[in-house]
């Protein structure tokens, strides 16, 4: 699996708070896990048990690029509070769990940190910071209120839920103070063999077939069909930041990593051989991945797609 991340520069612009106090129509029960009422585009659900696995795969990311943020450099030189009257903004786009914006809010405590999602952090047992808070907003909608208002905007993982990351990625550049940075990380969603060849979804039994990759492809067009973003729009990530004139210094760096730090051959499970870096994160990864396909079973019984056929596949 990759894990994708870019960046750029904007060259640009008060902002307006809006706190929304949470309540029980904003959720819906699905066999027994709760999910946002607020966006049918988005698949997973919004409760303690899937923060709990955000809190890993933030773990996973941050083993994998040795921190909060990549590229490092253009992060800390944004948010350097001796290089600007104004107090320094960082927004995360799809806080989740709110792990990374807390996390943001002690490495620069003079910056003001807030995470906005279609929900409150379900299980923030975090202590008060007084440079972060969250706020309810769908990043679909109009960010307006957020003119001019961060120096770092953050979005992780949030495609599956965006309908338009082309008119997204133009409504974020407004948020932006001149010589920001946005930071975006994603998984291609596509899986490879250990020799970095693409494992097929399409023919089960053949060369090359993979049951998670089968499996993937069906949940990402589950979310397709909810209104959701392709698994593949974060290919078109540098294409669209470069041709903007919002953004310069546009980068892009892909991550591998192995689902898990063992392989199996005749002779039992062996090392693959990874750094530390590497294991922790592969390690990480199997348990995020283990974690995922539950609450993606539920959404796929929904869609009406065969029982039988998902546990074969996840088995």
């Amino acid at each position: 699996m990759i894990s994708r991340t870019s960046a750029g520069h904007t060259i640009h612009h008060t902002m307006d708070r809006a706190n929304t106090d949470p309540s029980t129509s904003m959720y819906t029960n699905v066999h027994g896990r709760t999910f946002t009422a607020q966006s049918t585009a988005y698949d997973l659900p919004a409760d303690a048990q899937e923060h709990n696995r955000l809190n890993t795969q933030h773990n996973m990311l941050k083993a994998l690029i040795d921190g909060l943020y990549f590229p490092p450099d253009l992060v800390k030189k944004a948010l350097d509070p001796t290089d600007s009257s104004k107090r320094r903004g960082v927004m995360d786009v799809g806080a989740g769990s709110g792990i990374w914006a807390v996390e943001m809010a002690k490495e620069f405590p003079s910056a003001e940190v807030v995470g906005m999602d279609l929900v409150y952090p379900a299980n923030l047992i975090f202590e008060t910071l007084p440079n972060c808070r969250f706020e309810m907003g769908d990043a679909n909608l109009d960010l307006g209120r957020y003119a001019g208002g961060f120096d770092v905007v953050h979005m992780r993982s949030v495609a599956s839920g965006i309908k338009d990351f082309k008119a997204l990625l133009h409504n974020v550049a407004r948020t932006l103070r001149s010589q920001g940075v946005i930071l975006l990380v994603s998984p291609t969603t596509r899986f490879y063999s250990e020799t970095k060849e693409l494992l097929q979804d399409q023919v089960e039994g053949m060369p090359g077939w993979s049951a998670m990759a089968a499996f993937n492809a069906i949940s990402s067009h589950a979310t397709m069909k909810r209104g959701g973003t392709g698994p593949t729009v974060c290919d078109r990530w540098v294409e669209w930041l470069t041709e903007m004139p919002f953004y310069t210094n546009v980068g892009e760096r892909d991550f591998w990593i192995p689902i898990g730090p063992w392989k199996e051959d005749e002779y039992g499970w062996i090392d693959i051989g990874l750094d530390e870096s590497e294991r922790a994160a592969a390690e990480l990864l199997r348990q995020v991945a283990s974690e995922v396909i539950s609450p993606m079973k539920l959404r796929l019984l929904e869609g009406g797609y065969d029982e039988d056929l998902i546990d074969r596949w996840t088995m």
